[in-house]
């Protein structure tokens, strides 16, 4: 017979980063799922349903697998749909006709919810705001698309179709959608990419809605930044409204102008008239993705010298950087291997720099370069999304009945969910720390965690190599939404006995 001693102990824990200590316990740990040209998901827009949903699962998988908290997915890449939508046709890439529902039908954004949380990452509903056709005659338009439907709100450069910025309407249009998705689907964040005026640059196209809509600025430069920066403090006002915990984030290119960091690149600033300074100034967003894509020491456009400025304009708000993993770790790149290496490790060095976002999934589900195994080595331990306080610090109550048993397999868990705390929220993860005999017991870092799990598990089997008459000490905590841990929760020890 296993002989089994539980000591029944109560401490007092608090979990909170301080503002000068950098520790992974929060860290987000992301990737962008593209579905625009079959770029990350689905691979086929001829797959069957039942292909495109298991390839999902088992993408979501190998991101999970990879250390991942979060995927950023995209849902609106032309105007369009990757979700039951009334507004927007469903996609072109989904389907291989724009507006044909998938068949047998499923819901792709409802299906990726619940394939994130089951796994405990977070699941960010990626728009393009502004984007309607990529390519001109790419392919045949739905009858309710807005193209059709408006030709009258549109912009054209080249081949590229986008809404016009300056238009009242265009910007109602763009709220209704975020609006539509945020009141019906269990997102974790809205998202928006670095497409805002094209990328070449617009001449003459819009001077008549600036006759029109100038709102008495004269410059119609600095028309057309108000224009973007207007509709991203609408949109942050939608989301405080509907959902105040859901997440608001953006990815801009990672140069705004080469006078801040002494770059000598394209200047986002002045073509694509995106000003992220404000949106951090105006705290208009809860986190910031510049798309940092070059190399440490690239010649124009020097990692080591963007991140410590973004580092710098970024104090008040969350910094996830974007890396170009998909160029970094494919088989043609000529440089480094050790690239990502370095970036995430420079990563790690500054304050407000909390995490890293890459650009794309296929890189690490594929397994590009040993990318996948790279991660697993650096993200080996679990952390959880960076918490928000400005949108939510009040913590969760503690678990409640925390049990231990000793079993032939290992030692098993079970606990049960604590009562609502002051703002009526309550857990939804769990955090299983471990702690080995005579190892201090605190959960300031994440190096005792060994799995976090989602709300609705409440027991957890420990199969891990443990070391025979010795005493381990768990301590199981709840975590809400946001990120906010309990305190005062229970701490079990378990004498472990394996059969001889």
């Amino acid at each position: 017979m296993k002989k089994l001693v539980i000591v029944f102990l109560l401490c007092l824990i608090t979990a909170k980063i301080s503002a000068q200590e950098k520790t992974n316990k929060y860290e987000m740990r992301a990737a962008w799922v593209a579905t625009v040209a079959n770029i990350d998901w689905p691979s086929d827009k001829e797959l069957s349903s039942g292909e495109q949903i298991i390839e999902m699962a088992n993408q979501f998988e190998k991101l999970k697998e990879a250390g991942l908290n979060a995927v950023f997915f995209q849902i609106r890449a032309e105007c369009d749909a990757f979700y039951q939508s009334d507004i927007e046709p469903w996609s072109f890439w989904l389907t291989g006709e724009q507006g044909l529902a998938p068949e047998p039908f499923f819901d792709p954004l409802k299906f990726a919810v619940s394939e994130a949380h089951k796994r405990g990452m977070e699941l960010h509903a990626w728009f393009n705001p502004y984007r309607a056709i990529r390519i001109d005659d790419e392919y045949e338009l739905a009858e309710n698309h807005v193209a059709k439907l408006h030709p009258e709100w549109l912009l054209k450069v080249d081949k590229y179709i986008m809404l016009n910025p300056g238009l009242p309407a265009v910007k109602e249009y763009i709220l209704s959608v975020v609006t539509d998705v945020i009141s019906r689907y269990e997102i974790d964040g809205i998202h928006f990419d670095d497409y805002f005026y094209p990328y070449t640059q617009i001449t003459n196209q819009d001077s008549l809605t600036f006759v029109k809509h100038s709102e008495g600025i004269k410059d119609i430069h600095d028309w057309r930044r108000f224009n973007i920066n207007d509709l991203m403090a609408k949109i942050y006002k939608i989301v405080l409204a509907v959902k105040p915990r859901v997440k608001f984030g953006i990815s801009p290119f990672g140069i705004v102008e080469n006078k801040y960091a002494g770059t000598g690149g394209f200047e986002s600033y002045n073509t694509l008239y995106c000003d992220p300074l404000n949106w951090l100034d105006n705290k208009i967003v809860d986190y910031i993705t510049p798309q940092l894509y070059w190399e440490m020491d690239h010649s124009k456009a020097a990692y080591r010298k963007l991140l410590p400025w973004w580092n710098k304009v970024s104090s008040e708000r969350h910094l996830y950087p974007g890396l170009f993993s998909s160029k970094m770790s494919a088989e043609r790149y000529k440089g480094a291997k050790s690239e990502i290496g370095n970036q995430v490790r420079m990563n790690r060095t500054y304050n407000n720099v909390l995490g890293e976002v890459y650009f794309s999934a296929k890189s690490i589900s594929e397994n590009w370069s040993g990318l996948l195994d790279s991660l697993k080595q650096w993200y080996a331990v679990p952390a959880f999304p960076p918490a928000m306080p400005w949108k939510d610090n009040i913590d969760p109550m503690a678990v409640d009945s925390l049990k231990a048993e000793n079993l032939e397999e290992g030692i098993s868990l079970s606990w049960q969910i604590g009562q609502e705390a002051e703002d009526g929220d309550n857990a939804k993860f769990f955090a299983i720390y471990r702690f080995g005999e005579g190892e201090e017991v605190k959960t300031d870092s994440n190096e005792n965690i060994i799995k976090i799990v989602p709300f609705n598990t409440q027991n957890y089997l420990d199969k891990s190599e443990l070391e025979n008459d010795k005493t381990y000490r768990y301590v199981v905590t709840a975590l809400d939404k946001l990120y906010n841990e309990s305190k005062n929760n229970q701490l079990k020890a378990v004498i472990y006995h394996s059969e001889k």
